[in-house]
């Protein structure tokens, strides 16, 4: 009974000690969550009252500002906790991301999967670099100014990074590269969209630009990556 009390301790302390660690450079905020799972969350924010959440943002561009939630309004298909959801057709997406028991794999968009095949979650994004590469960027968005966020892997380990001030897009994927991501992809952001919250050690909240509860946009997000305890 006492071993089996104390392998319970062990569990419950390996559990606590998760969270997201957070690393800095002069233009780069570096979140590194500790998790056992990542899903997409679809039609409402995992809520901070979820003790096994530990770090949620919008992933998939929104299609339209509607007043109920479809799946069909999230950009490209999906997968959401082991099953494909079918969404609009997003020219702009240029990759993708899938994760399943423990692994995942970011790819260019013609190689998505068709089906969910073991995947636990998934969804299309535009590819920023891939396998260290950066990918071509269109005259149009190289100049565009904005804070940015991205999916990303750093040293075989996942990652959202996102600018610590506005910013050129150009200049942003300099800035991953410098950090020597092997890929990332882009994650959606702007006003309401950008709001994002993530567990410290001790389990406190951090909120990511929580000034977008108020925005009026807030309400039409569709979807979040979401990694777990």
């Amino acid at each position: 009974m006492k071993k089996f009390l104390f392998i319970v301790a062990l569990l419950v302390q390996q559990i606590d000690v998760l969270a997201v660690t957070v690393e800095t450079t002069v233009n780069l905020n570096v979140y590194y969550p500790e998790y056992t799972k990542i899903d997409l969350v679809c039609g409402q924010m995992p809520k901070a009252s979820q003790k096994d959440v530990e770090f949620c943002c919008e992933a998939a561009f929104t299609g339209e500002l509607l007043n109920e939630f479809k799946h069909s309004n999230i950009a490209d298909n999906h997968i959401c906790n082991g099953e494909m959801k079918k969404g609009y057709r997003c020219k702009a997406n240029t990759g993708g991301f899938v994760w399943g028991k423990g692994k995942w794999k970011f790819m260019r968009k013609a190689d998505y999967p068709t089906d969910a095949n073991g995947w636990n979650m998934g969804f299309c994004q535009l590819l920023i670099i891939k396998d260290g590469a950066v990918r071509p960027i269109g005259a149009k968005m190289k100049n565009n100014r904005n804070i940015y966020r991205a999916l990303c892997e750093k040293d075989g380990k996942l990652c959202i990074i996102e600018s610590k001030k506005v910013m050129t897009y150009e200049f942003f994927v300099k800035c991953l590269n410098t950090y020597k991501v092997t890929h990332a992809l882009y994650l959606d952001m702007g006003r309401g969209w950008n709001y994002a919250w993530y567990r410290e050690k001790g389990g406190k909240v951090k909120e990511i630009f929580p000034e977008s509860k108020l925005t009026p946009s807030y309400k039409h997000r569709t979807n979040w990556i979401t990694f777990y305890k």
